[in-house]
């Protein structure tokens, strides 16, 4: 289990919610992100998504499939949002990228 503060849940939330609203997942970029088909994103993300707001533990491969989706989301002006991030979160964009930042490093100490 990993410990979120605030702003980390956000950037984690709003970044699963985004896929399937304002930006849409392919078959490709599933894939690459490590899923079988963008159905398969959809339904696993919902899950974390829930899973993360409700403080219940993931797996590892799936903290690490759900960081590089809200990656995507939050730093990608041709698949995610983009500089429209900070009209779908609370946090402004620079304590977006420290959370994101602290969420990697959490991650990437849990193997």
């Amino acid at each position: 289990m990993i410990e979120l503060d605030d702003i980390e849940r956000d950037f984690l939330e709003t970044g699963l919610l985004q896929w399937g609203g304002v930006v849409a997942m392919t078959d490709a970029l599933a894939r690459a992100i490590g899923h079988r088909d963008a159905v398969d994103f959809y339904a696993e993300s919902a899950r974390c998504a829930d899973r993360i707001a409700g403080g219940v533990g993931i797996t590892t491969d799936a903290w690490r499939r759900c960081l590089t989706a809200c990656e995507i989301a939050f730093a990608s002006e041709s698949l995610g949002l983009g500089h429209e991030w900070d009209d779908f979160s609370e946090f402004d964009p620079n304590e977006t990228y420290q959370a994101m930042r602290r969420l990697q490093w959490k991650i990437a100490e849990l193997g």
